[in-house]
């Protein structure tokens, strides 16, 4: 895995990489339905940030759009950055 030195997890571009794949992979579950995949995509971006930048997204999002948004948004970003450092080996 690139970015990675030997006995640390993997690195944010392992990250990236990875949930990219899981975008790329999972395109056609969402023919038909350009909501759901942007919300799956802003989701993925956020979920590609250093945790600092998350953090200040998602407020964004919730001075912009509401709590329950940026809550949903926060969710969906944390469970799919788990899943990435997880299919990474983390």
């Amino acid at each position: 895995m690139q970015g990675r030195t030997p006995g640390q997890g993997p690195g944010q571009a392992d990250i990236t990489a990875t949930i990219d794949r899981v975008l790329l992979g999972r395109r056609s579950q969402f023919a038909g339905q350009p909501a759901a995949w942007q919300l799956l995509c802003e989701a993925a971006h956020v979920a590609t940030l250093e945790e600092p930048a998350r953090t200040a997204f998602v407020e964004r999002v919730a001075e912009q759009r509401g709590a329950d948004i940026a809550l949903r948004l926060r969710l969906k970003a944390d469970a799919l950055r788990a899943d990435a450092l997880e299919a990474c080996g983390a």
